[in-house]
């Protein structure tokens, strides 16, 4: 059986982690004039082009009050664009512009949050960067099906 302190330390460390990384989050997509949010639902267009309002919030468990905001002041900057889809009218698909792409693939590639994550996970071995991933991901899923039940 697993020591209760591990168990309260380990818990700890992932929300001190988690709460560091989304500082740096917000910091890097303020960098840009934007939320963390809106590089979120930039994010889920550019993986998935052509998405529905509706699956953007599905994917991203915001409000749908809130994603429709976060995709009126991208359209605003000129950053997302919606198409009328020819198969039911009544659909609106979301595409990033040239602009939004380029954003998108900037903020992926400079951001100060990936950046830090990068350079702290330099002290260690692949190996035990591989492991942590494999353990994370385990961690999850165990922690997903758990909340299944």
């Amino acid at each position: 059986m697993i020591d209760p302190e591990h168990t309260i330390e380990v818990y700890h460390s992932y929300f001190k982690i988690a709460r560091q990384l989304k500082r740096l989050a917000h910091q890097s997509a303020a960098s840009l004039g934007l939320t963390v949010h809106q590089i979120g639902v930039l994010n889920s267009i550019h993986e998935n082009p052509g998405q529905t309002q509706k699956e953007v919030t599905e994917r991203l468990v915001f409000a749908k009050s809130r994603v429709s905001l976060h995709i009126d002041s991208l359209t605003e900057k000129g950053l997302v664009s919606r198409i009328t889809s020819e198969q039911d009218r009544r659909e609106t698909k979301l595409y990033l512009t040239s602009e939004g792409e380029a954003l998108c693939r900037r903020y992926n590639e400079e951001a100060f949050s990936f950046k830090m994550l990068s350079s702290a996970l330099e002290q260690f071995p692949e190996e035990d960067i591989e492991s942590l991933l494999r353990m994370n991901k385990q961690l999850l899923a165990h922690l997903m099906q758990v909340q299944d039940q």
